[in-house]
């Protein structure tokens, strides 16, 4: 009987092992990079999914319509909490003799250049009521009356306090009418803060931003790749936040590409805003499977490559 020699193929066997270790390293990485690559690409659906929105068609939340929108949110908020000064109009109510025909003659004259209270009187068709109304708010006032917001910081106290009385939203959670005696400030006044205001549009989605940077380039077809953030817009990205984070874990012990992502907008729900946009729901579902098929396709390549005795890299 022959005896049966068995011969390893040393440098064949090395050759495999090597293989097998490239290729589990290669998959790790791959992981992990691919993780990278869907933070930073979900917390962009978050950006055009939060608010402000386009407010007829929704989304469109990094374009210049959400801009748009977002502005016109902040006037109509202040135009609630404060309202054009008229001494004409008081003057014009507070005449000892014809106080209906100067009233008039008021109404006939230019109209008010915000759209609060004294915006409203002037516009009402009803002259009896419009008249009473401004009657009721003139009352008594003799060249000088209470509640006149002379400053910046006044003008903001008023404005916050009120934002949380209707969870951020005034006109929209409001009705378009505040349980509030009214308040008046400098037309001035009114427009310099308005900008000033107008400036924190975006400050919110920005925390996205922050996320998106803190996680870093994945890696991907060897060269670092930026995601998430092409073509964002300045009225974001003006914002320094600090508002946004990221956690990375791999679990399952050592050597398992079990990876797990968590990314974090700290202001995302304020006032659930969140919420009431629908953000997390429409970010799931635009985002949805992309990640698996991405993992499928560059396993496939990987594969071929560790068959035909290459690293996959």
């Amino acid at each position: 009987m022959a005896d049966i020699k068995i011969t390893v193929n040393r440098p064949l066997q090395e050759k495999l092992l090597k293989a097998y270790r490239d290729f589990g390293a290669y998959t790790k990485q791959l992981t992990v990079d691919l993780v990278k690559e869907e933070g930073a690409l979900t917390c962009r659906e978050a950006i055009k999914y939060s608010p402000p929105l386009d407010g007829i068609s929704g989304g469109k939340g990094d374009k210049k319509i959400a801009l748009t929108w977002g502005n016109w949110a902040v006037l109509n908020d202040i135009s609630l909490v404060v309202s054009e000064d008229s001494k004409s109009l008081g003057a014009a109510i507070n005449s000892k003799a014809n106080a209906r025909q100067k009233f008039e003659k008021w109404r006939s004259g230019k109209p008010p250049k915000t759209s609060g209270i004294i915006s409203k009187i002037w516009l009402d068709q009803n002259t009896e009521r419009a008249f009473a109304r401004a009657s009721s708010l003139f009352k008594n006032w003799a060249g000088r009356r209470t509640n006149v917001l002379t400053n910046d910081s006044a003008l903001e106290a008023r404005h916050n306090r009120i934002r949380k009385l209707y969870r951020g939203r005034i006109k929209k959670n409001s009705g378009g009418r505040i349980n509030e005696p009214p308040a008046f400030a400098e037309l001035s006044l009114i427009k310099s803060y308005t900008k000033r205001r107008q400036q924190r549009v975006g400050w919110m989605k920005a925390g996205w931003v922050t996320a998106i940077n803190k996680i870093g380039k994945p890696i991907i077809n060897g060269m670092p790749k930026t995601f998430g953030l092409r073509k964002l817009p300045t009225w974001i990205t003006r914002h320094k936040a600090g508002h946004g984070g990221v956690g990375i874990n791999t679990y399952g012990g050592a050597g398992s590409n079990n990876v797990m992502m968590t990314v974090r907008n700290d202001l995302a729900n304020i006032f659930g805003v969140g919420y009431l946009a629908g953000t997390k729901r429409e970010v799931i579902a635009v985002r949805a499977g992309k990640m698996t098929k991405r993992l499928k396709h560059f396993m496939r390549i990987a594969i071929k490559k560790a068959n035909a005795g290459q690293s996959p890299t």
